[in-house]
């Protein structure tokens, strides 16, 4: 892995003082470089390259989106990780619905911020144990997408690429379950449900269990009110 340019959006230079012992000691980050505001952050994209961002989403604003939308811009979208003073239900959910990759929170200990920053980097999605320790958050995230599915317009349904086992293991997910939780229903290790989930990911080019839902939802090859997978449509 090529060394890379670290750049934080947040105004708390104490906290990165304590912290910036611990990044800079890691050879994978080549350049840390803070700024206080989303607007200045903007501003400095082009001079700054940065391979990853942190972002302080605590009191998010208009120019944090702003800020989200320059950099999902591009062929190659630069990954972004959400800070907040605390993680809740509320926050993560907000995370996952911007497009972060991981969440972090001002109580995680600078070795912890390092390992997140080297996973994203590494091309993992740290934030799907954030989504999987809450499954009342999946649950309120998937009913969203369900509700935004019945106000859309009707377009013409995606033949399903999974298996019939694999949509049975996604409607379990959509449920609300957790791996080790789809793996008692089903009689089957906790292993072959996380094998299935990370080929549901792959066939699906989804981000995270939640974007797979969506996906799922979106176009009718599961819903909250059925349970069962629509198994016609399997290919």
């Amino acid at each position: 892995m090529a060394p890379t340019r670290l750049l934080i959006v947040d105004s708390d230079q104490r906290f990165w003082d304590s912290a910036q012992f611990e990044l800079a000691i890691d050879p994978r980050i080549d350049q840390i470089t803070r700024i206080d505001s989303a607007q200045s952050a903007i501003a400095s994209l082009g001079s700054v390259k940065p391979g990853i961002v942190i972002i302080n989403m605590t009191v998010p604003g208009p120019t944090t989106t702003d800020l989200i939308r320059a950099l999902s811009a591009g062929p190659e979208p630069t990954p972004f990780i959400a800070l907040f003073d605390l993680l809740d239900d509320g926050r993560v959910g907000y995370a996952v619905g911007s497009g972060a990759r991981a969440c972090i929170s001002r109580t995680s200990p600078a070795r912890q911020i390092r390992g997140t920053i080297i996973e994203v980097l590494a091309g993992e999605l740290p934030i799907h144990r954030d989504v999987a320790e809450r499954p009342y958050l999946l649950t309120d995230l998937i009913a969203e997408f369900q509700r935004q599915s019945r106000g859309a317009a009707k377009t013409e349904t995606t033949v399903c690429p999974l298996t019939e086992r694999e949509l049975t293991i996604l409607s379990r997910v959509a449920d609300g379950n957790a791996n080790k939780e789809i793996a008692d229903l089903l009689y089957i290790s906790e292993r072959t449900v996380k094998n299935h989930m990370t080929n549901i990911l792959a066939k699906l080019g989804a981000h995270d269990r939640a974007h797979a839902v969506r996906f799922g939802i979106q176009n009718s090859w599961i819903s909250l009110e059925r349970p069962e997978p629509v198994l016609s449509m399997v290919a």
